[in-house]
């Protein structure tokens, strides 16, 4: 996953918050997560939509990469709100284009429904927080926050995707390391509390229904995505007026990370509906690659 990028850290609510960013110029993207996860995780789709003139910004969340851990934070939708907002007041950017994934999809979409006037777009990837989690779901991932062996970063890592070699030995190890650091255990635990008792009084479907027609919204998912089924992306997407669902054969959890070239194809063409970004004729569909489902809603 290579990219050239710069990193430096930013303290949004007097938190030690790790920022990486592609590209020096053009609109402004900000990038978020998902659970255990971390900026590096953007690497080769974020390099791509530098390379088309956008300036990508991804930030490690409370309790994650190199950013500040503890129990202390809010981790509810609310908290990751306030957070947000507050990261883009201190980059200076009184509007961004918002990409999110997983976990951070939810925090995205609860940012949008909150602050609508702060966005410019909004893209989903294989987003938590459209649907509600069966309690199943929900104690599996609140279970499996406590062990982050090395075996345990290994294995979550690789079911997101269909080729385990798209992660080298040193990604492995650096996320292990990440996420056995000080702090990090404490943060995990609180997540975990989350994910057992109210992550489900979180969900934003409705929410951002409520401001879609005025933020425009892409959901970009794998077809074969085994944490947060396409199923939900396909009942979602007919709540959102305006919005467009990119549905990727072959493609599980991360495609950010799985299918760069198609991630920032699409991401992309989302936000240059709302922007000055002149796109190159070599964004089209490359020989080969999986086949793309797509779905508006007007």
């Amino acid at each position: 996953m290579a990219g050239q990028s710069i990193q430096y850290l930013i303290h949004p609510l007097g938190l030690s918050i790790r920022a990486m960013q592609w590209g020096m110029s053009g609109p402004s993207v900000l990038l978020i997560h998902g659970l255990g996860s971390r900026c590096e995780a953007w690497d080769g789709t974020a390099s791509r939509l530098a390379a088309l003139g956008l300036r990508c910004i991804a930030i490690d969340t409370p309790g994650h990469g190199l950013s500040c851990k503890g129990a202390d934070f809010d981790f509810s939708a609310a908290g990751h709100v306030r957070l947000i907002e507050a990261v883009c007041d201190e980059l200076g950017e009184e509007k961004v284009d918002l990409v999110a994934s997983s976990l951070g999809g939810l925090h995205a979409a609860a940012f949008t429904a909150k602050k609508p006037g702060r966005l410019r777009t909004l893209a989903l990837i294989g987003s938590v927080g459209l649907a509600a989690m069966t309690p199943e779901r929900r104690n599996w991932t609140a279970t499996y926050l406590h062990d982050m062996s090395r075996e345990g970063t290994r294995s979550r890592l690789q079911r997101g995707v269909f080729d385990p070699n798209l992660f080298s030995e040193a990604y492995f190890e650096e996320t292990f390391r990440m996420n056995n650091s000080a702090g990090a255990a404490a943060s995990f635990a609180a997540i975990s509390r989350y994910y057992a008792g109210s992550i489900n009084d979180d969900v934003q479907l409705d929410a951002l229904a409520a401001v879609s027609a005025h933020v425009p919204t892409l959901l970009l998912w794998g077809k074969d995505d085994p944490t947060v089924t396409y199923d939900v992306a396909l009942q979602a997407i007919g709540r959102l007026p305006g919005g467009t669902l990119i549905g990727i054969e072959g493609t599980k959890h991360m495609p950010q990370i799985e299918r760069p070239g198609i991630s920032a194809r699409h991401i992309s063409r989302h936000i240059a509906k709302k922007s000055s970004l002149a796109l190159p004729s070599e964004l089209q569909r490359v020989k080969g690659e999986p086949v793309v489902e797509v779905i508006e809603y007007r």
